[in-house]
């Protein structure tokens, strides 16, 4: 699981991308839901115009560890 060390990661690295310092995907693992208060509100703050671009470019929860290893190879080609 994370604590706030792993949210304090994430939303540094969502900084980067949004000035356009990186490119590095960005994926939680949502094991049993952990991160859906988060995601919910990601999505919120989408909907409400205040992320600079669509959650789907900044990141991706992943629901197992099958689904983020396969949304890595699709995306970026990692392996």
């Amino acid at each position: 699981m994370g604590g706030t060390g792993t949210l304090d990661e994430a939303t540094e690295i969502l900084e980067l991308k949004k000035h356009g310092h990186t490119d590095k995907p960005v994926v939680l693992l949502n094991t049993a839901g952990f991160y859906d208060g988060l995601k919910l509100q990601f999505q919120r703050m989408e909907d409400e115009g205040f992320l600079p671009r669509p959650l789907t470019e900044l990141m991706f929860f992943a629901e197992e560890p099958v689904g983020a290893m396969a949304y890595l190879e699709e995306t970026f080609g990692v392996r």
